[in-house]
């Protein structure tokens, strides 16, 4: 009787502690949290950044495709056009649509304040040109592709200053 006593005594203790855990860990607290100070919006608002006042990319990016445009009208047909438009900077554009081994004349234009480096690649071949953002006028070079895509890079160490405008045609 001894032995069923001393057993029954741990199974019961073991019951009440955990009965005593399961209600600690679901019941309310036993001590009221004080009451938080209510702060007002204005003293825990932070003053909003004032934005830096800074060109309008768009505006730049229509005054570089202008200079390519020049009177507005390209002095290209259609049929030659493979692609054309504006870059972010740093950015580049691909087209996938050209073979290897085709001939291109790229021309490549910028505005506002600035310089910015266009860049080619296709396969192994590159080539690079830097223009002058402050001169009107547009940069063309010929180019060669080395595998069956082209890409279009711009960098430029003032971004935010700067338009872009290329244009890839095949030579008439």
């Amino acid at each position: 009787m001894h032995r069923f006593t001393r057993h029954t005594g741990r199974v019961l203790a073991a019951v009440a502690l955990l009965a005593g855990l399961t209600t600690a860990c679901s019941g309310p607290s036993a001590t009221p949290k004080a009451p938080q100070p209510r702060q007002t919006a204005a003293a825990t608002a932070t003053p909003a950044p004032q934005p830096t006042p800074r060109p309008d990319r768009e505006r730049l990016d229509k005054m570089a495709r202008d200079v390519l445009n020049g009177t507005g009208e390209p002095d290209w047909d259609d049929k030659d056009l493979v692609s054309s438009g504006s870059l972010a900077i740093p950015g580049m554009n691909v087209d996938e649509t050209v073979k290897s081994g085709t001939a291109l004349r790229i021309e490549v234009a910028c505005a506002g304040d600035g310089k910015v480096t266009f860049t080619a690649v296709s396969g192994s071949a590159r080539t690079t040109e830097r223009v002058d953002c402050a001169q009107s006028m547009r940069n063309s070079f010929d180019f060669t592709t080395a595998a069956p895509s082209l890409a279009i890079q711009a960098d430029s160490p003032d971004p935010e200053g700067v338009g872009t405008a290329y244009v890839v045609r095949r030579p008439a």
